[in-house]
């Protein structure tokens, strides 16, 4: 599968963070999905989106924003950095689920999980009150998932905006 077209549209690119080094790999138990792997491998440090990237859910999930968006920031890499998917799985392997494993973050610190067994995408929501409510199914595979990412240049509803539009400090 080729992601040219997405990558282009949603801006993609790689960049590096503070170096740190994981202490172990992935538990041998993890098989990175294919296609993932294949992306990973293209870009090795971690992917940031220069025109934001944002993944439409059903809204009866309680996450997302008011338009059943959730937004994706990174995608973990392969370099040896803050942001290389092995030291994020070894940062979260006591709070997220041992049948799943990260691979990106949202904003605030929510991360986007695969199963190990299904390969399901999920959403986790690091501050939730308990398991039950803190992972929410919302594609059935990572092909899926990046197949209908978007650009977060929606400027259609401009008049809903809350809060300040603009500011000038003069210091």
């Amino acid at each position: 599968m080729s992601y040219d077209k997405i990558l282009n549209e949603l801006g993609a690119e790689s960049m590096s963070f503070e170096t740190k080094r994981p202490r172990n790999s992935l538990q041998s138990d993890i098989k990175i999905t294919e296609n993932l792997k294949k992306l990973l491998d293209r870009f090795k440090t971690p992917i940031v989106f220069s025109n934001g990237a944002k993944f439409k859910i059903s809204k009866e999930l309680s996450i997302g924003d008011k338009n059943g968006f959730v937004f994706l920031d990174v995608l973990y890499g392969l370099a040896s950095d803050s942001n290389n998917i092995h030291y994020k799985n070894e940062l979260y392997s006591n709070q997220i689920r041992s049948d799943f494993y990260t691979f990106g973050e949202s904003g605030g610190g929510d991360q986007f999980c695969i199963n190990k067994n299904t390969e399901e995408v999920y959403y986790w929501r690091h501050e939730a009150e308990d398991d039950a409510s803190s992972l929410f199914l919302i594609a059935p595979s990572f092909t899926n998932f990046f197949e209908q990412l978007i650009p977060d240049n929606d400027e259609t509803n401009s008049k809903d905006h809350d809060g300040i539009i603009s500011a000038e400090f003069n210091f």
